[in-house]
């Protein structure tokens, strides 16, 4: 068994986790909140950002060209495809997207950032076990909920499950590099590999709660207070 599946399988419980999540469920039901969804917008843009940043950690840990085109390409995927599912979203709720920021991350985004960038200061092989979680449960999740339960064609959301849905190509291509570079690994660097993967699914899965909860830092304050009552 190559890694990456080695790794899916490991860690097939998140995956599920992360798919019957209320808030992946109601943008498939088409009953999300406008508040889940812009404040999921707001800091999945703000994420994106700085997943690109990761990329940039790969092409400085790129071995050789073919390596830099490739971070290159994915670069330019974000900034001119992946925002075509946040306009989806803003548009369900008559929302300019450019109007759509963050102040400031939430916890569970920031948390997120400082994992990848964290792995960036390890190896490439470690960088790219703790990037794959982020495609590789949208479009799983998309390609399953199309096929066992296609949304409606008047879900004001259906766009964004079509575009993860058709993004299968890019996926390949992100094991399969995975997966030689955990060939040329060590023991240790593979160990490390999996944890970041493993990591990285976990908080894929808070995402999601921190949309469903339109998570801030001043929530730390209510969850004090509750602490001091009991």
């Amino acid at each position: 068994m190559s890694f990456a599946a080695e790794q899916r399988e490991r860690c097939d419980h998140l995956f599920q986790a992360f798919y019957d999540h209320p808030y992946l469920r109601s943008l498939a039901d088409g009953g999300a909140s406008r508040e889940s969804v812009l404040h999921y917008v707001a800091q999945d843009h703000a994420y994106l950002t700085a997943f690109m940043r990761g990329y940039g950690q790969g092409i400085a840990l790129s071995p050789d060209r073919e390596w830099v085109a490739w971070f290159r390409d994915q670069i330019t995927f974000l900034l001119e495809d992946e925002t075509h599912p946040h306009h989806v979203l803003c548009a369900a709720f008559d929302v300019d997207y450019a109007s759509v920021t963050a102040a400031r991350m939430a916890p569970t985004a920031q948390a997120y950032i400082n994992h990848m960038m964290l792995a960036g200061r390890d190896s490439l092989g470690v960088l790219m076990a703790a990037l794959a979680p982020c495609p590789w449960t949208y479009i799983w999740a998309a390609q399953r909920q199309q096929a066992e339960a296609p949304v409606a064609a008047d879900n004001p959301f259906r766009g964004w499950w079509e575009f993860y849905a058709d993004a299968g190509e890019i996926l390949q291509d992100f094991t399969d590099r995975l997966d030689r570079l955990a060939e040329e690994a060590g023991p240790a660097e593979r160990a490390r590999m999996a944890q970041a993967f493993e990591d990285s699914c976990h908080l894929e899965i808070r995402f999601w709660q921190m949309a469903w909860t339109q998570e801030t830092w001043e929530d730390s304050l209510s969850l004090g207070r509750a602490v001091a009552l009991t």
